[in-house]
């Protein structure tokens, strides 16, 4: 039975109905109880998404109204993007902030890690105000989890950081490493040696170095030069490595000084950049001019977290995903100046599956 038909059977008006099944006290008592117990002989159930999309109707009619969005990092600084090393998060709320806008959203950032403040406080601010999904920059640690208070809204997250079950956005860290072995190899490499840090290994989820391996195994003659794992610069681990394994190319997954302390060690070397050793970086580019290898677009990927966070907004998807969503952006290829002219007629970027 509908709402329209309950109506006419009790010979009261859609609106009598309506209020008397939200139990409002604008309705006497004994019409209440007769339109409820209608409702339970007849198995009348409201639709959910209309009274969603009435409230939303309501509310735009206020002046100047706009549905909100919150964003936020489990990062302990205030603007984490303003810390050396992660301008990149900058772009990812600016790509999330245009996103929004352009569906009629604003997206407003919290510090939650701020003193004083708490996911408890957050929550409950978030609740005042109407705030139903959540845009998470992700977290220094690549091992902390999302604080529990924030369980019942819709959060998606940039990158692999937080290992808590959520819906995500990340780069394809494994097909961007594919492309840039396959480029590296199209232009007559054939010893390449990665130098990744520990956390930024963890951060990828081992994609990069798991890719390297695999490539390794398919395209290159074996063993494979092992992987150098390390999150500080150590010379003398750094030169072992390079003079027992001899890698002609090295592809690096460091911070911006971690790369300029291998150009300093290759010039004390006598090595050439590209000329005796190549070098191709897999992200974090600080000079796309001068470094050869894959830019992420973390713009792209702000923007791509909030079309899914909208997403799961409109379909009430709250509290922690049973099947987290993933959504994967390709990196592009950079040419720069540290890597040798192709030997192939393949376009860069361009390479055959592996």
């Amino acid at each position: 039975m509908t709402l329209r038909a309950m109506a006419r059977h009790l010979g009261l008006s859609a609106t009598a109905v309506s209020l008397a099944l939200k139990d409002s006290t604008r309705i006497s008592a004994e019409v209440r109880r007769r339109v409820q117990d209608l409702a339970a002989a007849h198995g009348y159930v409201p639709n959910a998404r209309l009274s969603e999309l009435m409230r939303e109707v309501r509310a735009s009619a206020t002046p100047g109204y706009r549905a909100t969005l919150g964003a936020f990092s489990l990062y302990p600084y205030a603007e984490p993007w303003k810390e050396k090393n992660w301008a990149f998060l900058g772009e990812a709320l600016a790509g999330a902030t245009l996103r929004a806008q352009t569906h009629g959203y604003r997206l407003d950032y919290f510090w939650l890690k701020q003193p004083g403040f708490s996911a408890a406080r957050l929550r409950t601010v978030l609740k005042a105000r109407a705030i139903e999904g959540l845009f998470c920059l992700g977290s220094l640690d690549p091992e902390e989890e999302m604080p529990p208070e924030l369980g019942e809204f819709a959060i998606v997250t940039y990158a692999t950081s937080i290992p808590s079950p959520l819906h995500r956005v990340a780069s394809h860290f494994a097909r961007d490493a594919r492309t840039l072995f396959e480029e590296v190899r199209r232009r007559g490499y054939r010893r390449p040696g990665l130098v990744i840090a520990l956390h930024g290994d963890r951060r990828t989820d081992y994609a990069y170095s798991s890719t390297y391996l695999g490539i390794w195994d398919r395209r290159l003659q074996p063993p494979p030069i092992p992987v150098l794992r390390t999150d500080v610069w150590d010379e003398a681990a750094f030169d072992r490595w390079l003079t027992e394994h001899r890698p002609d190319v090295v592809v690096l997954h460091q911070l911006p000084h971690y790369l300029e302390q291998v150009r300093r060690h290759l010039r004390q070397r006598g090595l050439r950049v590209p000329g005796d050793i190549g070098i191709a970086l897999l992200d974090l580019n600080p000079d796309v001019t001068t470094y050869s290898g894959i830019c992420q677009d973390p713009r792209l990927m702000g923007a791509t977290a909030i079309e899914m966070l909208i997403g799961r907004v409109l379909l009430r998807d709250f509290g922690q995903p049973l099947h987290p969503k993933v959504e994967l952006v390709l990196g592009a290829w950079n040419e720069g100046r540290t890597l040798r002219s192709a030997v192939e007629t393949e376009p860069a970027g361009r390479t055959q599956p592996v």
